[in-house]
């Protein structure tokens, strides 16, 4: 099986690998199994997930609860966390949208692609006691799972999301207005869209959303082909959200297609850092497990730089 290094000792599945695999929780389960493995044997696991249901000791936590065996491993000094410091809810918020359907010859699809992430990230944060949930979207919002900390619950979203199809027109207003409504405490938002279809009215719910205390994370998923357009012979465009079509001449396009490409993504980009979210520019040709992990330290970096 095809394989990427994200790091010394950490062996992640290449996506062309995962989309010959069948069904969202079978992938997700190959890229838990990879990060998990590949942390395992480098030599900086602490430094990420293995230690998921630990933290770091600082003064006033109980020496009783020190884990001395990660000591002995990692020379750092950790302690257990309880159900009651894990409280985070966590809600997965996907675009299944027509354009989402998109996938290079023989890749996941960018909307695969978003669901093994969120089932993988799902995962993850489960096993640290913290409850997930997910809405999907198109034009409105479709089905919503509250925020749940069993591991049964991940069955039930892998299953949604892998029953679902792509259709519809994209409004993120409507997916960010669902959220504020489902989601009562603050918690983690973590949206997945390509965004196409934006508009004003979303990034000034975006707003609304961080002003509720919620933690935004924006990934814009793309797929290769939007990203380098590399089309060479005369090729027909279909519109994925339209009954539009277009032959076109591909060499004649290229330098204002990806002009306005990189437009595209430095809007959304600067709109969300505005709406002081974090952005994250999502290539679904990176292996989802290195994507995870990149997640996985931002979110560690802020939260240290909170304390």
């Amino acid at each position: 099986m095809a394989v990427a290094r994200a790091e010394q000792g950490t062996k992640l599945v290449d996506p062309q690998a995962l989309a010959r695999l069948k069904g969202v929780s079978l992938r997700a389960r190959v890229v838990v199994d990879g990060i998990l493995q590949g942390l395992h044997r480098s030599p900086h696991q602490g430094a990420s997930i293995e230690f998921a249901e630990h933290k770091e000791y600082a003064p006033g936590d109980e020496i009783k609860h020190v884990d001395w065996k990660a000591f002995g491993r990692l020379d750092k000094y950790y302690v257990k966390k309880f159900e009651h410091e894990t409280n985070l809810q966590a809600l997965m918020v996907i675009d299944g949208s027509a354009s989402m359907g998109y996938g290079a010859e023989g890749a996941l699809s960018k909307y695969e692609y978003a669901s093994v992430v969120a089932t993988t990230l799902g995962y993850l944060l489960l096993k640290q006691q913290d409850s997930v949930g997910l809405m999907r979207f198109d034009e409105t919002v479709g089905e919503v799972l509250p925020p749940r900390s069993r591991m049964t619950h991940l069955a039930a979203m892998a299953d949604l999301l892998e029953k679902s199809r792509v259709r519809g027109g994209t409004r993120i207003e409507v997916a960010l207005e669902g959220v504020v409504m489902h989601l009562k405490k603050r918690g983690l938002v973590i949206l997945f869209s390509d965004f196409f279809g934006e508009d004003e009215r979303a990034f000034s719910t975006l707003r609304n959303l961080v002003g509720r205390g919620h933690e935004v994370t924006v990934l814009q998923v793309l797929d290769g082909d939007e990203l380098e357009f590399p089309f060479n012979e005369m090729t027909l465009f279909e519109g994925l959200e339209s009954d539009q079509k277009l032959l076109v001449e591909p060499q004649i396009v290229r330098r204002e297609y990806l002009t306005k490409m990189k437009e595209h993504q430095a809007r959304i980009r600067q709109k969300t850092l505005d709406s002081q979210a974090s952005y994250v520019l999502v290539d679904t040709r990176l292996p989802p497990g290195e994507l995870v992990l990149k997640l996985l330290r931002d979110r560690r970096s802020t939260e240290v730089g909170r304390r």
